[in-house]
């Protein structure tokens, strides 16, 4: 009676020790998933916190535009033939003053009205396209926007390498920054604008060709160092621009900024 109990006990412990080795596989595989789930997930880049606390804590520089309508530099015309270039800090809250005896830095400061900006000595207070211009020993005098010539300051700062304009209907052309160029037209009803322009051409035969091409749409620029002058205000310029553009041909002047 003894072995067949003891045989009997025997088969039965192999079986209570299958079934556990068999219970633990599930529970082993169960234990493993949630890891391998949980790495995934710490290296999806959409998830990582890392980059928008970086972007975040990021501080403001001359490279972020101003706001739509604010130029980055202005010319005025003031009184006794003094003519002020003016190259707006727009992320410091101040502006450079070129003056004939050197660049000088004035911090905007309180006032009831307009933008003033003073150092102490020098004082440069704007209200819309009129200013003034204060400075120790000489009597304070008014200034007028040269509102042409603040818009190539304005593109000159931004790396535009000719700025071209014509009339009937009124258009502009801007060529640069880099490989970057901007048609509008249309008294400013139509912008077109292309990147990975070609450009062919030398300064020595005086004329640059460039060419982009979006979809459907080409343009050609031609710039010529020729005499031109505006058919409409008279002005004198020293680059002519020929524009073909959607079938069509616009005639205009230009002006070398870089």
């Amino acid at each position: 009676m003894h072995p067949s109990v003891s045989a009997a006990t025997t088969v039965g412990l192999l079986l209570a020790m299958l079934s556990s080795l068999a219970g633990c596989k599930p529970t082993e595989q169960a234990a493993t998933a949630p890891a391998a789930s949980s790495t995934t997930t710490a290296i999806t880049p959409a998830e990582a916190p890392a980059p928008t606390a970086l972007q975040s804590s990021l501080t403001p520089s001359d490279d972020m535009p101003p706001q739509e309508g604010v130029l980055r530099a202005y010319v005025w015309d003031c009184g006794g033939g003094l003519t002020l270039r003016v190259k707006n800090l727009y992320n410091e809250d101040a502006i450079t003053l070129y003056l004939q005896e050197g660049p000088r830095k004035l911090p905007q400061v309180v006032s009831a009205s307009g933008a003033r900006y003073s150092e102490g000595s020098l004082t440069f207070w704007t209200k819309g396209d009129t200013a003034t211009f204060e400075r120790p020993g000489s009597a304070p005098v008014n200034c007028r926007e040269l509102r042409y010539e603040s818009l190539l300051a304005d593109a000159r700062e931004r790396g535009v390498r000719y700025h071209g304009r014509g009339n009937e209907p009124g258009w502009t052309v801007e060529v640069g920054p880099g490989a970057h160029l901007e048609f509008v037209t249309n008294d400013g009803q139509e912008r077109h604008a292309f990147d990975a322009i070609t450009e062919s051409g030398t300064e020595t035969t005086g004329a640059r060709v460039f060419r982009a091409s979006r979809g459907t749409q080409h343009i050609k620029v031609s710039v010529t160092t020729a005499a031109c002058a505006d058919d409409m205000s008279d002005e004198r310029f020293e680059q002519l621009m020929v524009v073909e553009f959607g079938g069509k041909w616009f005639r205009g002047c230009a002006t070398a900024l870089q």
